[in-house]
Protein backbone atom coordinates (compact mmCIF):
# COMPACT_ATOMS: atom_id res chain seq x y z
CA UNK A 1 0.00 0.00 0.00
CA UNK A 2 1.41 3.42 -1.16
CA UNK A 3 1.47 6.00 1.61
CA UNK A 4 1.74 9.53 0.84
CA UNK A 5 4.07 11.69 2.79
CA UNK A 6 1.85 14.32 5.03
CA UNK A 7 3.78 16.94 4.23
CA UNK A 8 3.91 20.22 2.58
CA UNK A 9 6.46 19.85 0.48
CA UNK A 10 4.87 16.81 -1.34
CA UNK A 11 1.60 18.27 -1.25
CA UNK A 12 2.55 21.17 -3.42
CA UNK A 13 4.24 19.09 -5.91
CA UNK A 14 1.25 16.51 -5.85
CA UNK A 15 -1.22 19.46 -6.45
CA UNK A 16 1.23 21.44 -9.43
CA UNK A 17 1.45 17.79 -11.75
CA UNK A 18 -2.21 17.37 -11.30
CA UNK A 19 -2.70 21.28 -12.03
CA UNK A 20 -0.36 20.70 -14.79
CA UNK A 21 -2.95 17.64 -16.37
CA UNK A 22 -6.08 18.82 -15.45
CA UNK A 23 -5.24 22.45 -16.56
CA UNK A 24 -3.83 20.98 -19.93
CA UNK A 25 -7.22 19.19 -20.32
CA UNK A 26 -9.20 21.99 -19.85
CA UNK A 27 -7.80 24.73 -22.07
CA UNK A 28 -8.16 22.32 -24.79
CA UNK A 29 -11.60 22.04 -24.04
CA UNK A 30 -12.15 25.65 -23.79
CA UNK A 31 -9.96 26.21 -27.09
CA UNK A 32 -12.45 23.74 -28.52
CA UNK A 33 -15.33 26.23 -27.87
CA UNK A 34 -13.74 28.85 -29.32
CA UNK A 35 -12.37 30.41 -25.92
CA UNK A 36 -8.79 30.91 -24.96
CA UNK A 37 -7.07 28.06 -22.95
CA UNK A 38 -5.70 29.99 -20.61
CA UNK A 39 -9.27 31.27 -19.63
CA UNK A 40 -9.71 27.66 -18.72
CA UNK A 41 -6.58 27.56 -16.67
CA UNK A 42 -8.45 30.06 -14.55
CA UNK A 43 -10.95 28.14 -14.19
CA UNK A 44 -9.04 25.21 -12.88
CA UNK A 45 -7.85 27.29 -10.59
CA UNK A 46 -10.98 28.57 -9.45
CA UNK A 47 -11.65 25.11 -8.86
CA UNK A 48 -8.76 24.09 -6.85
CA UNK A 49 -9.03 27.26 -4.74
CA UNK A 50 -12.06 25.75 -3.83
CA UNK A 51 -11.15 22.66 -2.82
CA UNK A 52 -8.06 23.61 -0.60
CA UNK A 53 -10.63 25.58 0.96
CA UNK A 54 -12.63 22.67 1.64
CA UNK A 55 -9.98 20.43 2.65
CA UNK A 56 -8.28 22.88 5.10
CA UNK A 57 -4.98 23.34 2.97
CA UNK A 58 -4.57 27.21 2.56
CA UNK A 59 -1.41 27.11 3.45
CA UNK A 60 -0.64 25.37 0.30
CA UNK A 61 -1.51 28.30 -1.45
CA UNK A 62 1.44 30.48 0.33
CA UNK A 63 3.97 27.72 -1.20
CA UNK A 64 2.37 27.87 -4.64
CA UNK A 65 3.96 31.79 -4.33
CA UNK A 66 7.24 30.62 -5.61
CA UNK A 67 5.82 28.98 -8.49
CA UNK A 68 3.91 32.81 -9.54
CA UNK A 69 7.00 34.21 -8.89
CA UNK A 70 9.01 32.29 -11.06
CA UNK A 71 6.42 32.34 -13.80
CA UNK A 72 6.68 36.14 -13.79
CA UNK A 73 10.12 36.35 -14.22
CA UNK A 74 9.33 34.32 -17.31
CA UNK A 75 6.80 35.85 -18.76
CA UNK A 76 8.70 39.47 -17.81
CA UNK A 77 12.05 38.27 -19.59
CA UNK A 78 10.24 37.04 -22.79
CA UNK A 79 8.67 40.76 -22.96
CA UNK A 80 12.02 42.18 -22.73
CA UNK A 81 13.43 39.50 -25.60
CA UNK A 82 10.67 40.88 -27.85
CA UNK A 83 11.78 44.82 -27.54
CA UNK A 84 14.74 45.17 -30.13
CA UNK A 85 15.11 49.00 -30.45
CA UNK A 86 15.91 48.89 -33.84
CA UNK A 87 12.66 47.35 -34.90
CA UNK A 88 10.65 49.64 -32.94
CA UNK A 89 13.05 52.70 -33.10
CA UNK A 90 10.33 54.52 -35.84
CA UNK A 91 7.61 54.43 -33.46
CA UNK A 92 8.92 55.08 -30.04
CA UNK A 93 7.12 58.41 -29.68
CA UNK A 94 4.14 56.81 -30.71
CA UNK A 95 4.52 54.07 -28.15
CA UNK A 96 5.31 56.63 -25.39
CA UNK A 97 1.99 59.14 -26.11
CA UNK A 98 -0.32 55.73 -26.50
CA UNK A 99 1.44 54.37 -23.15
CA UNK A 100 1.03 58.10 -21.10
CA UNK A 101 -2.31 58.72 -22.39
CA UNK A 102 -4.15 55.17 -21.54
CA UNK A 103 -2.44 54.94 -18.23
CA UNK A 104 -3.66 58.40 -17.38
CA UNK A 105 -6.87 58.11 -18.85
CA UNK A 106 -7.31 54.75 -16.98
CA UNK A 107 -6.23 56.26 -13.65
CA UNK A 108 -8.43 59.64 -13.45
CA UNK A 109 -11.49 57.77 -14.90
CA UNK A 110 -10.95 55.21 -12.60
CA UNK A 111 -10.57 57.61 -9.29
CA UNK A 112 -13.18 59.92 -9.73
CA UNK A 113 -15.53 57.33 -10.46
CA UNK A 114 -14.70 55.19 -7.39
CA UNK A 115 -15.13 58.80 -5.65
CA UNK A 116 -18.68 59.34 -6.90
CA UNK A 117 -19.59 55.93 -5.49
CA UNK A 118 -19.10 57.78 -2.58
CA UNK A 119 -15.10 56.14 -1.78
CA UNK A 120 -13.13 58.92 -0.42
CA UNK A 121 -10.85 60.56 -3.34
CA UNK A 122 -7.05 59.49 -1.66
CA UNK A 123 -8.15 56.17 -1.53
CA UNK A 124 -10.12 56.37 -5.19
CA UNK A 125 -6.51 57.72 -6.36
CA UNK A 126 -4.70 54.31 -4.96
CA UNK A 127 -7.34 52.40 -7.05
CA UNK A 128 -7.16 54.57 -10.07
CA UNK A 129 -3.50 53.90 -9.90
CA UNK A 130 -3.81 50.15 -9.92
CA UNK A 131 -6.35 50.43 -12.31
CA UNK A 132 -2.66 51.39 -14.57
CA UNK A 133 -1.37 48.16 -14.93
CA UNK A 134 -2.08 45.42 -17.66
CA UNK A 135 -0.90 41.89 -17.33
CA UNK A 136 1.36 40.80 -19.62
CA UNK A 137 0.80 36.90 -19.36
CA UNK A 138 -2.42 36.59 -21.56
CA UNK A 139 -0.25 38.99 -23.91
CA UNK A 140 2.77 37.15 -24.49
CA UNK A 141 1.03 33.47 -24.29
CA UNK A 142 -1.95 34.57 -26.98
CA UNK A 143 0.60 36.43 -29.33
CA UNK A 144 3.05 33.56 -29.48
CA UNK A 145 0.30 30.99 -29.78
CA UNK A 146 -1.36 32.96 -32.87
CA UNK A 147 2.36 33.66 -33.97
CA UNK A 148 0.48 37.56 -34.57
CA UNK A 149 2.52 40.03 -36.75
CA UNK A 150 1.23 43.27 -37.31
CA UNK A 151 1.56 47.15 -36.27
CA UNK A 152 -1.40 46.23 -33.63
CA UNK A 153 1.44 43.48 -32.11
CA UNK A 154 4.08 45.98 -32.31
CA UNK A 155 2.73 48.13 -29.95
CA UNK A 156 1.80 46.11 -27.36
CA UNK A 157 4.73 44.34 -26.58
CA UNK A 158 7.00 47.54 -25.92
CA UNK A 159 4.22 49.33 -23.79
CA UNK A 160 4.34 47.17 -21.04
CA UNK A 161 8.00 48.49 -20.04
CA UNK A 162 6.80 52.01 -20.05
CA UNK A 163 3.61 51.13 -18.71
CA UNK A 164 4.86 49.48 -15.45
CA UNK A 165 7.27 52.16 -14.66
CA UNK A 166 4.16 54.63 -14.69
CA UNK A 167 2.17 52.89 -12.51
CA UNK A 168 5.26 52.16 -10.19
CA UNK A 169 5.69 55.96 -9.81
CA UNK A 170 1.67 57.01 -9.60
CA UNK A 171 0.88 54.01 -7.32
CA UNK A 172 4.01 55.07 -4.95
CA UNK A 173 2.96 58.75 -4.88
CA UNK A 174 -0.83 57.97 -4.12
CA UNK A 175 -0.39 55.40 -1.43
CA UNK A 176 1.92 57.95 -0.01
CA UNK A 177 -0.78 60.35 -0.30
CA UNK A 178 -3.25 58.25 1.32
CA UNK A 179 -0.83 56.90 4.17
CA UNK A 180 -0.91 60.54 5.32
CA UNK A 181 -4.48 61.79 4.92
CA UNK A 182 -5.39 58.53 6.90
CA UNK A 183 -2.85 58.87 9.70
CA UNK A 184 -3.13 62.93 9.69
CA UNK A 185 0.13 63.52 9.46
CA UNK A 186 2.79 64.86 6.68
CA UNK A 187 3.89 63.04 3.42
CA UNK A 188 7.41 61.02 4.54
CA UNK A 189 10.53 62.02 2.46
CA UNK A 190 11.30 57.92 2.09
CA UNK A 191 7.73 57.01 1.08
CA UNK A 192 8.18 59.66 -2.09
CA UNK A 193 11.24 57.94 -2.99
CA UNK A 194 10.39 54.99 -2.79
CA UNK A 195 9.25 54.65 -6.61
CA UNK A 196 12.23 56.40 -7.87
CA UNK A 197 14.45 54.32 -5.93
CA UNK A 198 12.48 50.80 -6.71
CA UNK A 199 12.87 52.19 -10.88
CA UNK A 200 16.43 53.19 -10.71
CA UNK A 201 17.66 49.89 -9.16
CA UNK A 202 15.61 47.72 -10.99
CA UNK A 203 16.82 48.98 -14.66
CA UNK A 204 20.58 48.99 -12.86
CA UNK A 205 20.67 45.57 -11.56
CA UNK A 206 19.22 44.06 -14.55
CA UNK A 207 21.28 45.40 -16.93
CA UNK A 208 23.84 44.02 -14.65
CA UNK A 209 22.45 40.50 -14.94
CA UNK A 210 21.92 41.09 -18.67
CA UNK A 211 25.78 42.04 -19.33
CA UNK A 212 26.50 38.84 -17.30
CA UNK A 213 24.01 36.44 -19.20
CA UNK A 214 25.11 38.24 -22.70
CA UNK A 215 28.93 37.22 -21.85
CA UNK A 216 28.19 33.52 -21.00
CA UNK A 217 26.45 33.08 -23.94
CA UNK A 218 29.16 34.99 -25.75
CA UNK A 219 31.87 32.99 -25.03
CA UNK A 220 29.98 29.36 -25.83
CA UNK A 221 31.40 28.06 -28.61
CA UNK A 222 28.42 26.61 -31.71
CA UNK A 223 30.02 23.66 -32.06
CA UNK A 224 30.36 23.00 -28.58
CA UNK A 225 28.21 19.60 -27.66
CA UNK A 226 26.99 20.99 -24.76
CA UNK A 227 25.75 24.34 -26.10
CA UNK A 228 22.18 23.72 -26.02
CA UNK A 229 21.99 22.15 -22.02
CA UNK A 230 24.70 25.63 -21.41
CA UNK A 231 22.21 28.05 -23.20
CA UNK A 232 19.05 26.31 -21.11
CA UNK A 233 20.87 26.36 -17.84
CA UNK A 234 22.09 30.30 -18.53
CA UNK A 235 18.81 31.35 -19.37
CA UNK A 236 17.10 29.87 -16.05
CA UNK A 237 19.76 30.52 -13.79
CA UNK A 238 19.37 34.53 -15.05
CA UNK A 239 15.65 34.09 -15.17
CA UNK A 240 15.97 32.56 -11.58
CA UNK A 241 18.40 35.00 -10.14
CA UNK A 242 16.59 38.28 -11.10
CA UNK A 243 13.18 36.72 -9.77
CA UNK A 244 15.01 35.75 -6.18
CA UNK A 245 16.72 39.46 -6.17
CA UNK A 246 13.66 41.24 -7.16
CA UNK A 247 11.30 39.81 -4.47
CA UNK A 248 14.22 40.13 -2.06
CA UNK A 249 14.85 43.44 -2.59
CA UNK A 250 18.12 45.63 -1.49
CA UNK A 251 19.13 46.57 2.05
CA UNK A 252 20.82 49.94 2.33
CA UNK A 253 21.78 50.21 5.93
CA UNK A 254 18.18 49.66 7.51
CA UNK A 255 16.39 50.88 4.41
CA UNK A 256 14.93 48.78 2.72
CA UNK A 257 14.38 49.03 -1.45
CA UNK A 258 11.51 47.56 -2.95
CA UNK A 259 12.21 46.32 -6.60
CA UNK A 260 9.54 45.55 -9.37
CA UNK A 261 9.55 41.35 -10.34
CA UNK A 262 8.44 42.82 -13.43
CA UNK A 263 10.41 45.37 -14.75
CA UNK A 264 14.11 44.05 -13.39
CA UNK A 265 13.97 40.51 -15.20
CA UNK A 266 12.54 42.48 -18.25
CA UNK A 267 15.45 44.58 -18.61
CA UNK A 268 17.44 41.55 -18.16
CA UNK A 269 15.33 40.77 -21.64
CA UNK A 270 16.04 43.69 -22.76
CA UNK A 271 19.74 44.51 -22.06
CA UNK A 272 20.29 40.45 -23.61
CA UNK A 273 18.32 41.12 -27.00
CA UNK A 274 19.69 44.47 -27.85
CA UNK A 275 23.45 43.74 -26.86
CA UNK A 276 23.26 40.10 -28.39
CA UNK A 277 23.17 38.41 -31.98
CA UNK A 278 20.29 37.47 -33.89
CA UNK A 279 20.93 33.85 -33.71
CA UNK A 280 22.02 33.80 -29.70
CA UNK A 281 18.51 35.66 -29.02
CA UNK A 282 16.20 32.89 -31.07
CA UNK A 283 18.27 30.36 -29.61
CA UNK A 284 17.47 31.89 -25.99
CA UNK A 285 13.81 32.47 -27.25
CA UNK A 286 13.38 28.73 -28.00
CA UNK A 287 14.40 28.03 -25.12
CA UNK A 288 12.71 29.93 -22.98
CA UNK A 289 9.36 28.61 -24.91
CA UNK A 290 10.13 25.27 -23.78
CA UNK A 291 10.42 26.41 -20.06
CA UNK A 292 7.31 28.61 -20.42
CA UNK A 293 4.53 26.29 -21.17
CA UNK A 294 3.66 24.47 -18.10
CA UNK A 295 4.54 27.38 -16.13
CA UNK A 296 1.79 29.29 -17.70
CA UNK A 297 -0.48 26.91 -17.18
CA UNK A 298 0.54 26.45 -13.42
CA UNK A 299 0.46 30.38 -13.22
CA UNK A 300 -2.75 31.45 -14.02
CA UNK A 301 -3.89 27.96 -12.51
CA UNK A 302 -2.26 29.25 -9.30
CA UNK A 303 -3.79 32.97 -9.52
CA UNK A 304 -7.56 31.58 -9.82
CA UNK A 305 -6.64 29.34 -6.52
CA UNK A 306 -4.95 32.34 -4.82
CA UNK A 307 -8.13 34.73 -5.74
CA UNK A 308 -10.73 32.09 -4.02
CA UNK A 309 -8.68 31.62 -0.77
CA UNK A 310 -8.03 35.46 -0.07
CA UNK A 311 -11.59 36.20 -1.23
CA UNK A 312 -13.01 33.70 0.69
CA UNK A 313 -10.61 35.16 4.39
CA UNK A 314 -11.52 38.68 2.81
CA UNK A 315 -15.17 38.17 2.55
CA UNK A 316 -15.67 37.10 6.49
CA UNK A 317 -15.62 40.88 7.41
CA UNK A 318 -16.93 42.70 4.00
CA UNK A 319 -20.62 43.20 3.70
CA UNK A 320 -21.85 41.46 0.14
CA UNK A 321 -23.97 44.43 -1.16
CA UNK A 322 -20.77 47.28 -1.35
CA UNK A 323 -18.69 44.84 -2.54
CA UNK A 324 -20.46 44.26 -5.50
CA UNK A 325 -20.74 47.89 -5.97
CA UNK A 326 -17.52 48.98 -5.90
CA UNK A 327 -16.19 46.28 -7.67
CA UNK A 328 -18.31 46.57 -10.48
CA UNK A 329 -17.43 50.27 -10.13
CA UNK A 330 -13.89 49.74 -10.19
CA UNK A 331 -14.10 47.11 -13.73
CA UNK A 332 -16.47 49.45 -15.53
CA UNK A 333 -14.50 52.46 -14.71
CA UNK A 334 -11.14 50.93 -15.86
CA UNK A 335 -12.55 49.52 -18.74
CA UNK A 336 -13.68 52.60 -19.90
CA UNK A 337 -10.55 54.46 -19.24
CA UNK A 338 -8.31 51.73 -20.75
CA UNK A 339 -10.78 51.91 -23.83
CA UNK A 340 -10.90 55.72 -24.18
CA UNK A 341 -7.63 56.35 -22.93
CA UNK A 342 -6.02 54.03 -25.87
CA UNK A 343 -8.47 54.91 -28.56
CA UNK A 344 -7.51 59.08 -27.88
CA UNK A 345 -3.42 58.10 -27.44
CA UNK A 346 -3.79 56.60 -30.68
CA UNK A 347 -5.46 59.41 -32.33
CA UNK A 348 -2.75 62.21 -31.17
CA UNK A 349 -0.24 59.50 -32.36
CA UNK A 350 -1.49 59.22 -35.66
CA UNK A 351 -1.88 55.44 -35.47
CA UNK A 352 -2.51 52.61 -37.88
CA UNK A 353 -7.02 53.16 -37.74
CA UNK A 354 -6.89 49.41 -36.48
CA UNK A 355 -4.56 50.43 -33.48
CA UNK A 356 -7.09 53.11 -32.50
CA UNK A 357 -9.96 50.70 -32.94
CA UNK A 358 -8.65 48.13 -31.36
CA UNK A 359 -5.97 48.66 -29.11
CA UNK A 360 -8.30 49.11 -25.87
CA UNK A 361 -9.79 45.61 -26.16
CA UNK A 362 -6.17 44.12 -25.71
CA UNK A 363 -5.28 46.11 -22.77
CA UNK A 364 -8.03 44.87 -20.18
CA UNK A 365 -6.00 41.64 -18.86
CA UNK A 366 -5.16 42.62 -15.04
CA UNK A 367 -3.98 39.74 -12.72
CA UNK A 368 -0.39 39.64 -10.36
CA UNK A 369 0.80 42.93 -10.56
CA UNK A 370 -2.11 44.41 -9.62
CA UNK A 371 -2.95 42.17 -6.56
CA UNK A 372 0.89 43.18 -5.50
CA UNK A 373 0.24 46.37 -5.44
CA UNK A 374 -3.07 45.84 -4.02
CA UNK A 375 -1.13 44.05 -1.42
CA UNK A 376 1.26 46.69 -0.64
CA UNK A 377 -1.69 49.21 -0.23
CA UNK A 378 -3.31 46.53 2.10
CA UNK A 379 -0.21 46.70 4.09
CA UNK A 380 0.25 50.45 4.44
CA UNK A 381 -3.50 51.63 5.48
CA UNK A 382 -3.51 48.31 7.46
CA UNK A 383 -4.47 51.00 10.05
CA UNK A 384 -8.20 51.53 8.19
CA UNK A 385 -11.03 50.08 6.86
CA UNK A 386 -9.56 50.54 3.28
CA UNK A 387 -7.52 48.73 2.85
CA UNK A 388 -9.10 45.20 3.02
CA UNK A 389 -11.59 47.16 1.05
CA UNK A 390 -8.98 48.01 -1.57
CA UNK A 391 -7.74 43.82 -1.57
CA UNK A 392 -10.86 42.34 -2.21
CA UNK A 393 -12.08 44.94 -4.75
CA UNK A 394 -9.01 44.27 -7.18
CA UNK A 395 -8.88 40.17 -6.46
CA UNK A 396 -12.99 40.21 -7.56
CA UNK A 397 -12.00 42.26 -10.39
CA UNK A 398 -8.90 40.19 -11.51
CA UNK A 399 -11.45 37.10 -11.62
CA UNK A 400 -13.73 39.04 -14.38
CA UNK A 401 -10.71 40.45 -16.17
CA UNK A 402 -8.68 37.05 -16.57
CA UNK A 403 -11.81 34.87 -17.61
CA UNK A 404 -13.38 37.49 -20.21
CA UNK A 405 -10.49 40.17 -20.88
CA UNK A 406 -8.65 37.55 -22.72
CA UNK A 407 -12.00 36.58 -25.20
CA UNK A 408 -11.43 40.53 -26.14
CA UNK A 409 -7.75 40.32 -26.68
CA UNK A 410 -7.77 37.34 -29.12
CA UNK A 411 -10.93 38.89 -31.20
CA UNK A 412 -8.71 42.15 -31.09
CA UNK A 413 -5.54 40.25 -32.66
CA UNK A 414 -7.69 37.98 -35.18
CA UNK A 415 -9.57 40.90 -36.56
CA UNK A 416 -6.58 42.95 -37.04
CA UNK A 417 -5.33 40.26 -39.37
CA UNK A 418 -2.08 39.56 -37.26
CA UNK A 419 -3.04 36.21 -36.39
CA UNK A 420 -1.10 33.99 -38.63
CA UNK A 421 -3.46 32.36 -40.84
CA UNK A 422 -1.73 28.52 -40.60
CA UNK A 423 -2.80 28.62 -37.22
CA UNK A 424 -5.82 29.75 -37.50
CA UNK A 425 -6.74 27.58 -39.98
CA UNK A 426 -5.79 24.55 -37.39
CA UNK A 427 -7.74 26.05 -34.71
CA UNK A 428 -10.96 26.66 -37.08
CA UNK A 429 -10.35 22.39 -38.21
CA UNK A 430 -10.19 21.25 -34.45
CA UNK A 431 -13.69 23.79 -33.60
CA UNK A 432 -15.33 21.78 -36.00
CA UNK A 433 -14.63 18.41 -34.80
CA UNK A 434 -16.02 16.45 -32.17
CA UNK A 435 -13.45 16.77 -29.02
CA UNK A 436 -13.77 13.23 -28.36
CA UNK A 437 -12.89 10.21 -30.38
CA UNK A 438 -13.99 6.90 -30.20
CA UNK A 439 -11.66 4.71 -32.57
CA UNK A 440 -12.86 1.07 -33.01
CA UNK A 441 -10.84 -2.05 -31.94
CA UNK A 442 -9.67 -4.01 -34.58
Amino acid sequence: MLILAETLAYDMILYIGLTLLVGLFFGRVFEHFNIPNLTGYIVVGLGIGALVLVTDQESLIDAFQIVTAIAIGFIAFSIGLELDFSKIKNRRKEVVIITLTQAMMAFAVTALGMWLFNIPLHIGLVLGSIAIATEPGPILLITKKFKTRGPLTDTLVPLHGVEDMIAILIFGLAVAFAVSVESASAIQPEMLGSPFLELLFSFALGIAIGFIFRQIIRITSYDDPDKDTIVMVTALVAVLISVAVANRGIYINDFHVHLSPILLPMVVGITFANTSTYKAKHEIEHTVDLIESPLMIAFFAVIGAEIVILVAEQLLVMEWFNLVLYTAAYVGFRVLGKLVGAWFGAKLAHSDPLIQKYLGLCLLPQAQAAIGLAFIAQGLLSFTPYGNLILVIVLVATVVYELFAPIGLRYALVRCNEADDKVCSILDQQHHQPFFHFKKVA
